[in-house]
């Protein structure tokens, strides 16, 4: 059964654009280097104000999911050393702690 992964988080108020484009493009860049992403999309927050003023807390920055044609295949890219190396070099210098939310869950089931 095919499987998706999403994850969100914040990033820092003290950012740089530089930062924020380097971890957009090494997000980016995975397709090409783990064969077993199928798809994936990418959304940066529009910082609405209802997002931004939202009763249960403000919207996260960033959006990545990929798609894989089973649970063992995205466990294989969890690990995956181009995605480990993106985690550490991009996204961990410039998240906001405490922000990470994700879930993988099954294709097809409606």
């Amino acid at each position: 059964m095919p499987v998706r992964h999403v994850v969100m988080f914040g990033i820092k108020e003290d950012a740089t654009e530089e930062q924020i484009k380097s971890c957009k493009d090494g997000l980016l860049s995975l397709p090409a280097k783990i064969a077993s992403i199928k798809a994936h999309d990418l959304g940066v927050d529009l910082k609405l104000p209802s997002g931004q003023t939202h009763p249960a807390g403000k919207n996260r920055s960033v959006l990545w999911s990929a798609d894989f044609d089973s649970e063992a295949d995205y466990e294989a890219y969890a690990s995956h050393e181009e995605h480990v190396k993106v985690i550490k070099e991009t996204i961990a210098p410039i998240m906001e702690p405490g922000s990470r939310s994700a879930i993988q869950y099954q294709l097809g089931l409606m």
